[in-house]
This record gives C-alpha cells, structure tokens and sequence, in this order.
C-alpha cells in the first residue's frame, strides 16, 4: 500500500507561517465567532425568563466551562502533539496519538457524569443560594448527562487542527452553533422545557457535529491525512503522556479560571446579590465575545509553532508568535474602541424584557471597564500558546494559577467596598497577569533556544 501523502491543509500549516497562521486562523475565527452568537442568542433567549435565570445560567455555565475547558485543553495537547509528528513525517506516531486520545478522553467523560452530579448541588446552593437554585438544578443537569459529548468536541477539534484541516473544524462548530440557535425556542418554549431547553439544544447540538468527524475519518478516509484506528489503540503510557504532557496543564489552566469563578461569584452575589451577578455575567459576555479574535489565533499558533519547534526552526516560531501577537492586540484594541463607542445600543440585545430592562445602565458601565480586561487577556493567550507549542505548558499553568489567586484575593478585599472596587482591581490582576505570562514566553524561547545550541554544539 502506498504511503498517504500530505494533504493541502497539512502543506499550508507547515510552509509560510503568514500564510499558515492566516488559513488555519480566519477559520476558527468564524466557528468562535458563530459560538459566541450562539451564546449571545442563548443569553437572549434567557432574559425573556428575568434576572434570576440569567444569574443561574451564570453561575451553571462555570461547570460547563470546566467540561469544554477539559475537552479544548486536551486538543490543544492533541494538536501540538500531532502537528510535531506530521511536520517530521512520523504518521504512524500522528494515527496513535490520535486514536488514543479518542479512547482515553471518552472514558474521562463518562467519568466526569457521577462527578458532576455529585458535586453540583453543593456547589449551587453554596455560590447562588435558594435564589437560583431550581433554576441552576434544571440548567445544568444536560451538561452533566452529556459530558463525553462536550469534551469529545474539543478533542475532535484539536485533531483536525494537528493535521492543519482547520476549516473542518470550523465546519464542524459552525454546524453545532446553527443548530443550537434553531434549537434553543424549539426546546425552551415550543416543547416548554423551559431554562433546560436551553442547555439540553446545547448538548444535542454538539452531538449532531461529531457525526462530521466520523464521517470525514471513517467514511471517506481519503480525505485525511491522519488514520483512526480508536478500536485497536492501546492506551500505552509514552502515547498518553506524549499528548497529556501540554494537554493536563493546559485543560488545569483552563479549569483554573472557570473553578475560581465559582469564588468570585460568591464575592459578587455577596457585595451586589443575584441581580449583579447578571449583571457581572452579561457584561462578560462582551468581554468573550472581543476575545474571538486571540483565541483563533492562539489556537492556530500552536500546531504551526509546534511543527516548527520540532524541526528546530526557531526563527520561524519566533516570528509566528510575534505575527500573532501584532494582529491580536490590533484587532481587540479595535473591537473594544467599537463597542465601548456603541455600547449604549450593543446593551439593548440582553435588556429588552421588562425583566431585564433595570439592568441596562449597569450593564453598560461594568462592559466598559472589563473591555480593558479584554485587550489584557488576548495577549496573555497568545504568550500561554507559544508556552505549549515549545512543551513548557507547566509554566502557562502556573502563571494562570497565580493570577487567579490574587484575584481571588483582591476580589474578597474589594467585595465590602463596592462593585466597581472590584472590577478596577480585576483590570490590576490582569496587568500582572500579562507581564507574567509574556515574561514566561519570553524566557521559555531563550531557554530552549539556549538548549538547542548547546545541544548542537556538543554534538557537532
């Protein structure tokens, strides 16, 4: 049988990184950004139930951030892993690391359904109370049922990102944003499911696009570069921790931030109640949706520094990284001057009830300040991806954990005074959030770049 050659995808991802960055980027950016709609119309659908919904889908969307946050970790562990073995020709290797990572991470989320159920309700009546409770109960049992599903999504994902089919990826969340928002008034008003419509047209919709996946891996297998053979893989401790090794730390820091926003919800329901927690929670989704930009662009900065780390190319991660850090921060900055000019008008989309209409004028000066946060926080993912691509995902773990810990701290200090204390000391977290990070990337390349040399030397 003759050997599989590489597909066009995987050519663009190993050649010219502009061109590269910029095919496996613009795709990604139109799948987050069609998610973020998708959330925005969930959000919508929401507040038609009043401020008390809104705060429970708030506080229940930090279990389903843990989930898809374990899910995308492990991707990103995934693509780096594959995208090394694709650049040096290692396919066997690429087919293995893929078809164990399917195996191993099915069984995760299997095993994440007791858990989620058995610390759900504690935790619910813990952060929100009696307040939001029922609702938070109904809104999350679907994430908990469906866990293989939404981490089976990331690991899909990541994937297709190794071997450069970034477009496929799009295609396959595009298709699960669409149906979520054909599905969210099906299942919440037409069935009267109520706020768990909400989250069960989530779940199902994920599940409709891994079917994409299997059909493009199983069905026409020619159009792939990577072969799975999920069935036969052996789950052989040097191909778990080939992917784990980036992908454990990255799925850490990731649960990091959605863990510790169980605490700050504590510190906001306690300084403003339920109803500034909907506030605080609606202006973020302002905040997530100018982070777009930078998460596409890390996402695609991994595999292409991956590849080229693995054939020591230094020059060309070097200058990928500062390619993408140039155009994240000019895209953010320009997304965040619109919005803070529009605002007024962007607002009216979460506040058009009578239920919600009280809000407005709060939401609108909290989305202010956090879109300062918003420019911080894309750069500090851009420095996080260059730190996994060169396998120094730990100290990306690290910096996170830091920065949430003092914000940890700064918000229970701020919390008696008021509201916007505790936003203004958010905007100082993220500052020393991003030296951090930066530093570490900056460190990170010259220590490898160093051990490179000395490795070359020593050898010549």
């Amino acid at each position: 049988m003759a050997e599989k050659q590489l597909t066009a995808d995987a050519k663009n991802m190993l050649g010219d990184p502009k061109t590269a960055l910029r095919l496996m980027a613009v795709p990604m950016f139109v799948s987050l950004m069609v998610a973020q709609v998708n959330t925005f119309v969930d959000t919508f659908w929401c507040s038609s139930l009043g401020t008390v919904a809104l705060a429970a889908v708030g506080i229940v969307t930090s279990f389903y951030l843990i989930l898809s946050g374990i899910g995308s970790g492990i991707g990103i562990g995934i693509s780096a892993s594959v995208a090394a073995k694709v650049a040096t020709r290692r396919k066997e290797e690429a087919d293995n690391i893929a078809s164990v990572s399917i195996k191993f991470m099915f069984v995760i989320g299997l095993l994440c359904i007791p858990i989620m159920l058995l610390i759900a309700d504690p935790v619910l009546m813990a952060v929100g109370g009696t307040d939001t409770y029922d609702d938070g109960k109904a809104y999350g049992l679907p994430y908990y049922l469906g866990a293989p599903i939404i981490i089976l999504q990331g690991i899909f994902a990541g994937i297709l990102r190794g071997e450069g089919a970034s477009r496929r990826s799009m295609v396959m969340m595009v298709t699960a944003a669409v149906l979520n928002i054909i599905l969210d008034p099906l299942f919440t008003f037409v069935f009267d499911w109520g706020i768990c419509g909400l989250s069960w047209a989530t779940v199902t919709s994920a599940a409709a696009s891994l079917l994409l996946f299997l059909y493009w891996y199983y069905v026409k297998p020619e159009t792939t570069y990577i072969d799975l053979h999920v069935k036969s893989a052996r789950m052989e401790k040097h191909v778990l921790k080939d992917f784990l090794s980036v992908g454990v730390p990255k799925a850490v820091e990731s649960d990091i931030m959605a863990a510790v926003n169980f605490v700050l919800n504590y510190f906001v329901v306690f300084c403003w109640g339920s109803y500034g927690y909907a506030v605080y929670a609606t202006s973020w989704k302002y905040v997530d949706l100018m982070l777009v930009p930078s998460v596409a662009l890390a996402g695609a900065l991994v595999p292409i520094a991956a590849a080229a780390f693995s054939k020591h190319d230094f020059p060309k991660m070097r200058f990928s990284y500062g390619y993408a850090m140039a155009w994240t921060l000019i895209i953010t900055a320009v997304i965040a001057a619109v919005l803070y000019v529009f605002m007024d008008y962007a607002a009216i989309i979460f506040t058009y009830s009578e239920g919600s209409i009280a809000m407005r004028a709060d939401i609108i000066h909290v989305t202010k300040i956090f879109l300062i946060i918003g420019v911080l926080f894309s750069a500090i993912n851009i420095s996080s991806s260059l730190l996994q691509a060169m396998r120094m995902a730990n100290n990306s773990m690290w910096s996170t954990f830091a920065r949430n810990i003092l914000l940890i701290f700064v918000f229970g200090a701020t919390c008696t005074i008021s509201p916007d204390a505790m936003w203004w000391g958010f905007v100082l977290c993220e500052i020393v959030g991003l030296v951090i990070m930066c530093g570490w990337a900056e460190i990170g390349y010259k220590m490898r770049l160093k051990e490179y040399k000395h490795h070359s030397e020593t050898n010549a």
